[in-house]
């Protein structure tokens, strides 16, 4: 009878066990999140590098998943929260891009930290603006209303206590409009725009000397530098120095409702995948982590922060006083694994960047031999080679930087350099020949 009776509790224990499991189970299945079969991504306007990151992940998500990612044209960072918070309004976007500092984050979970968007002063040449005090009742392009450039552009008038003829338009408006005197911009290195302008030899830019006391007063901005030329090669390279100015960052940044899935799929693609070779303005995942001090979404943390993810599994281990030695060092090992692997990994991308100076020495060399030959030359034809030569060389770099063979960085900027000043001085010198002759001949 005891038997009985203790056989027939192990049997109902075993079924409440099973029940409680399948019960779990069965919440955990209809409870969890999956990616929506539909997203909106508010994207600024059309042409501007928000926009075209838009379209890039759209591309990307669309091949990976079984998600339809419309792109949508905003008016600007205040737009774009606007949209973020309006529920499931007709004007809704479930991600966007912002700019830090240009709006408030409250009710809103930082996706990813972009690229960096530095302030480009921009000036008309003949116009006699020499600093950024300069600018005091000129005719300003401050950039669309809501916008995260308008927000940036208050904050440099603020600090340089400045009053001027504040245009609300778009600083490409500056190549059609004289009456523009200058535009304040907050932007990407090398945007199409501001390639265009800075192009132009009728427009320069001012630095931003007090740069470090702006970054002190300022949480969202850090100082920092545009490159000699960075713009414009010849006949003077735009700008004519490294330029000091101050940087804030572009982000992605999803609304309350965001689902969870999508945030996972969104890091991955944004730090791990082609994305980064086709736009070359990301930052990589170190970087991005470092300035991830908003209100970072949880599926983001678990990203950039995967130690953090380990000390919490630690802890409750520790709790569980069965076995817990045993789940600690699975943990322990798949760390050291991960660790592993991601030494592996930096270690590869030592090897790339040793070989990408190697080849970029080459280059330097080949040069600067052209250099050296062009200077004992006076037949024109000899110099014309030379100068076809330089140019196929740049031209041959250029193409192993579109393959990601080299990084675009100082070291590769100062050969682009060094091939323009080089192609300049033979021009210059088959100019110089020519003049030569015709004198010979007259």
């Amino acid at each position: 009878m005891a038997k009985k009776k203790k056989l027939t509790v192990r049997k109902a224990m075993a079924f409440l066990m099973f029940t409680v499991l399948l019960g779990s189970l069965l919440t955990w299945y209809f409870s969890r999140e999956t990616l929506p079969g539909q997203i909106r991504i508010g994207a600024g306007s059309t042409g501007g590098l928000y926009h075209e990151f838009a379209l890039r992940i759209k591309k990307l998500l669309e091949a990976r998943f079984p998600i339809k990612v419309e792109v949508v044209e905003t008016s600007g960072s205040s737009n774009n929260r606007e949209r973020l918070l309006s529920g499931d309004g007709a004007d809704r976007v479930d991600l966007a891009v912002l700019q830090d500092g240009a709006v408030s984050m409250t009710d809103l979970y930082l996706v990813a930290p972009l690229y960096r968007e530095l302030l480009h002063v921009i000036v008309r040449k003949d116009r006699g603006i020499e600093s950024i005090s300069g600018l005091e009742g000129k005719q300003v392009a401050v950039g669309l209303e809501g916008s995260g450039m308008q927000a940036s552009t208050d904050n440099v008038l603020a600090h340089y206590q400045l009053e001027v003829n504040r245009q609300a338009v778009a600083f490409s408006k500056l190549l059609t409009d004289p009456a523009l005197d200058a535009a304040i911009v907050t932007s990407g290195l090398l945007g199409a725009d501001l390639r265009k302008i800075l192009s132009d030899e009728r427009f320069d830019l001012l630095a931003v000397e007090e740069a470090e006391a702006f970054e002190e007063k300022h949480f969202f901005f850090k100082s920092a530098v545009i490159p000699k030329g960075l713009y414009s090669e010849k006949p003077y390279p735009t700008p004519s120095a490294d330029l000091k100015t101050i940087a804030t960052t572009a982000s992605l940044v999803a609304g309350p409702a965001v689902n969870e899935q999508l945030v996972e799929a969104l890091t991955g693609l944004i730090y791990e995948s082609e994305l980064r070779q086709e736009f070359l303005l990301l930052m990589d995942r170190e970087e991005a982590a470092q300035l991830s001090s908003l209100r970072l979404h949880p599926a983001s943390r678990k990203y950039f922060f995967p130690q953090d993810e380990i000390g919490e599994l630690a802890t409750l281990l520790d709790s569980i006083s069965a076995a817990k030695e045993l789940f600690f060092a699975i943990a322990a090992g798949l760390y050291l694994l991960w660790d592993r692997l991601k030494r592996r990994k930096e270690k590869d991308e030592e090897l790339l960047y040793i070989a990408q100076r190697e080849s970029l020495d080459d280059y330097l060399d080949r040069t600067l031999a052209i250099e050296r030959e062009q200077m004992e030359l006076s037949d024109i034809t000899a110099l014309e080679s030379c100068l076809e030569r330089v140019t196929l060389i740049k031209l041959e770099a250029l193409g192993e930087l579109t393959h990601q063979d080299l990084r675009s960085n100082q070291a590769f900027t100062i050969f682009l350099m060094q091939c323009a000043n080089l192609i300049s001085k033979i021009q210059r010198r088959i100019e110089q020949v020519y003049r030569l002759q015709d004198r010979a001949g007259r």
